[in-house]
This record gives C-alpha cells, sequence and structure tokens, in this order.
C-alpha cells in the first residue's frame, strides 16, 4: 500500500490508531535504506519539504574543487536527472559533465554567453551557472511543464545569471505540437520519440536561433549545448548564421535512430560544421578529446563536440590527442 492508501484508510475509519502508525512506521523505515543509495552514489543528501523533495548532488569543477546542485524530484519523471543521480553510482553523463566543466574553464569566467537548447530541467545550467557567476546562460525548454520545473531548479540554487525560456529552437518560427513524455521528460520531442503510451500532446512555439540572438543583441556566444532528442540538424540550420559569426564550442547530441524520426542522418550535421569550419570530436579516456570522422551502423557514441581550430586552437592543443 502507499501512505496516501494508509492514510486514507485510517481518515475512512478502516482502522485505528495503532494499526496505522504501524503501517506507517513501515514506510518510515525504507527511509534508512536511502544511506545505502546515498554513500553509493553522487547525491549527499535528500531533503523533504512541505513543496519539494530535494536532491544535492556532490561535483567537481576542473580544479577538482567541490560544488553542490540541488534538483526537485518529480512525479513519474523516471528518466530524469535526480532519479539517475541516486540510481546508480556513476550518475548522470559523468565524462560529458567532466569535460564540458574542462572547456568552461578556459573561458567561464569572463562575461560569456551560454546557449543551453533543450534544456529539459537544467543539468548543464545549473552546473556551468553554479561554477561562473560572470555567466549568462540561456536555457532554451519548449515544454511548458518542463519549463516550469526548470525555474524551480533554477531557484533552489539561488542562480541569478540563468535566464529561462519557454520556447524550442528550430528553423522556422511557428507553434507547435510536441509529444510530452511523462516518464522521461527529456525524451520529449515534436514526434512520438519512444511511443510508449507514455505522451500527451502540447502547443509550443519554436524560432529560429538567429533572429532570437540578432533581437536580443548578443554580442557573443561561447557554447552551444544541444540536446534536443532527434531535431538538432533543424537548431543548427535555423541558428547557422550565429554559429558561424560567434564560432561557440558546440555539444550536441545525435542519435541515429532519433534523428531518423526526422528524416535525416546524423553525418548531415558534422557535414555541416565542417562548411563553416568545424571539426567533430568525441570523448575518449583521461578527459581527453580525439578526431570523429562520420557515423555508421558500428558507431556507438551519442554525444559530440565541435571546435573550430581558428578560434579553439588551445582547446584542441590541450585535450585532443595527436591525430
Amino acid at each position: 500500500m502507499t501512505i496516501t492508501e494508509i492514510r486514507n484508510e485510517y481518515k475512512n475509519g478502516q482502522t485505528d490508531v495503532k494499526e496505522y502508525r504501524m503501517k506507517l512506521f513501515k514506510k518510515f523505515e525504507e527511509l534508512l535504506e536511502y544511506k545505502d543509495l546515498l554513500n553509493d552514489s553522487h547525491v549527499c543528501q535528500v531533503a523533504v519539504t512541505g513543496d519539494d523533495v530535494v536532491f544535492t548532488m556532490d561535483n567537481q569543477n576542473a580544479k577538482g574543487e567541490p560544488y553542490k546542485i540541488h534538483m526537485a524530484l518529480y512525479q513519474d519523471d523516471w528518466g530524469a536527472v535526480p532519479a539517475a543521480m541516486l540510481s546508480t553510482a556513476d550518475g548522470y553523463e559523468p565524462e560529458e559533465l567532466r569535460m564540458v566543466n574542462t572547456l568552461f574553464s578556459y573561458f567561464g569566467e569572463e562575461k560569456g554567453v551560454c546557449l543551453d537548447i533543450g534544456a529539459n530541467l537544467g543539468w548543464y545550467t545549473l552546473n556551468v551557472c553554479k561554477q561562473y557567476p560572470a555567466l549568462t546562460s540561456y536555457a532554451f525548454e519548449p515544454i511548458p511543464q518542463t519549463y516550469e520545473k526548470l525555474k524551480r531548479n533554477i531557484e533552489l540554487n539561488g542562480l541569478e545569471n540563468c535566464r529561462c525560456l519557454n520556447l524550442g529552437l528550430s528553423n522556422e518560427n511557428k507553434t507547435i505540437t510536441f509529444f510530452y513524455d511523462l516518464q522521461v521528460s527529456g525524451a520529449s520531442s515534436m514526434v512520438d520519440l519512444r511511443e510508449a503510451g507514455t505522451t500527451e500532446k502540447v502547443e509550443c512555439q519554436i524560432r529560429r536561433l538567429d533572429e532570437f540572438v540578432e533581437e536580443e543583441k548578443l554580442g557573443r556566444i561561447d557554447f552551444i549545448k544541444c540536446d534536443v532528442e532527434g531535431s538538432e540538424l533543424f537548431v543548427y540550420e535555423g541558428g547557422l548564421k550565429s554559429i558561424e559569426k560567434y564560432k561557440p564550442v558546440v555539444f550536441s547530441e545525435i542519435l541515429r535512430k532519433w534523428s531518423a524520426k526526422y528524416n535525416y542522418h546524423p553525418n548531415d550535421i558534422i557535414q555541416l560544421f565542417e562548411k563553416i569550419g568545424y571539426q567533430c570530436y568525441v570523448i575518449t579516456g583521461d578527459n581527453k578529446l580525439k578526431r570523429f570522422g562520420y557515423v555508421d551502423e558500428e558507431t556507438i557514441e551519442t554525444n559530440y563536440f565541435f571546435l573550430c581550430p581558428e578560434v579553439h586552437g588551445e582547446m584542441i592543443r590541450d585535450l585532443c590527442i595527436p591525430e
């Protein structure tokens, strides 16, 4: 029985107070098991209040210095970052976060600009904004329900250098139907990716990045993280002018199975970046990068970094394994 069912049973007079307290105590005892989970994860604390269940996670910056991130847990979303962080010792994309933190160490102290496209609950935005208060992150999240959760996570961390936008980016400006995945909010997209019967349709606004940059008069873009569940190519098409102009580091998820839902191949993205002077890299051991060619049926990588030798020469010299 759930806690709610036990309480309702008591309120309806189906159990006396002793039996009620005994049943509820068995639920309380489960809290003791969380000590083992905490000791075997990057989550150092779980706080239950009248408003939230908040996980506090230990991370390290590029210098090995510790910092903490707070994120709320939400009903049904078993695929969310906080659940992943407590479920396994490795946590959520540990190699990717380590590399992102390393790359930010090259420019994060400046008044730089980060674009978190497909921010979801804000994992990468929270991490970079927590470390670099001079940085401004624009976190784009089109799903209204997820956008509210993103804002809550920003509040929990007391961040003032993150601007949240209830907006998606693509290669056109319009309102479009998204499939909001209730169980894996990070898999929400303009198509029903998992086809698991766990989505609901919501109307969301999408815009071209080039127009957003021009209207906001950003003046610079240092880093782009883009994870939009298959529609990454359209984001880059709608922002190619800005990317070519400001030459940011680009960190992108690219999956064959998701891009196929949108009728293109991951190599279309790699070739698009090559045309504007970028090279593609993937993470290897010891927090290093290596040059990557093109995706084929044997490719196992799903996250890619795009660096421009003309602008990111120091990063390439320091972090990339010689060819």
